[in-house]
């Protein structure tokens, strides 16, 4: 019976270490890349020296059409500090970033997600500076946690459409004040679809509602990870264990 008792001990004891084994992922962490330059999408980039990978990141991104046939095609994204500015050419075009905006302008040494929207016909509304796409995000494996940034929200539009292919309710964000920003967080999350802005907004119908984003994120542990670094601290207390023992016997 001692014996049996010790054991349910210890099996308690690696759950508990399990969890304890987690804890370092605990904290979210921004999946936005630490340098500027232009996401790698089903777009490609329009220079290649200048595209960002992020499947070390664990996802990737896809541009999505908006508004259906005529009017805008697929936005591009970039990840823009506005500390400096940068220009960007191919494909016909010139997407120029400065460090002040016409209208939505991040704080400085900080690194956002920022879409530029893309008639069908190829021009670029606002020298490139209307910030407005629809983009999806496939993660690599499950994130039990991320949490989404929209920067300057300021109509109605801006919302996050699915989450793991699904309809998400109550989503649409508010308009909010100028330069403001506002969270949404989701659980458990595959992927997700976000439309940024609103390019026919109401409130600014010359140039619409330009929204930047912003991502941070937690993965889920791996089961088998979790369990043998468990195993590793109960072994440590099992080794500890017997040099006290040895220690007494001394």
């Amino acid at each position: 019976m001692p014996k049996f008792n010790f054991l349910a001990t210890m099996i308690g004891t690696v759950l508990g270490l399990g969890v304890v084994a987690a804890m370092p992922n605990a904290h979210a962490a921004s999946l936005i890349p630490n340098q500027e330059g232009e996401i790698k999408t089903n777009l490609g980039c329009l220079d290649p020296s200048q595209c960002i990978d992020t499947t070390s990141l664990g996802y990737t991104v896809t541009s999505l059409d908006f508004d259906g046939a005529g009017g805008y095609g697929p936005s591009r994204l970039f990840v823009d500090d506005r500390a400096t500015s940068n220009t960007y050419l191919g494909s016909g075009l010139q997407v120029s970033f400065g460090t002040r905006d016409a209208g939505t302008n991040t704080g400085v040494n900080e690194y956002w997600l920022r879409p530029v929207a893309i008639t069908e016909s190829g021009n670029l509304p606002e020298s490139g500076q209307l910030e407005v796409g629809r983009f999806l995000f496939e993660f690599t494996k499950v994130m039990s946690e991320i949490t989404l940034d929209f920067f300057d929200v300021e109509d109605i539009g801006t919302a996050v459409l699915l989450i793991n292919n699904s309809p998400v309710g109550s989503s649409t964000l508010s308009a909010g004040k100028n330069n403001g920003i506002q969270t949404l967080t989701f659980y458990n999350v595959k992927s997700f679809e976000v439309q940024l802005g609103n390019a026919y907004s109401s409130k600014f119908p010359k140039y619409g509602d330009g929204v930047n984003l912003g991502i941070k994120g937690k993965a889920v542990p791996e089961a088998g990870t979790t369990l043998g670094l468990g195993a590793l601290a109960v072994a440590g207390m099992f080794g500890l264990r017997q040099r006290k023992k040895s220690v007494l016997a001394g």
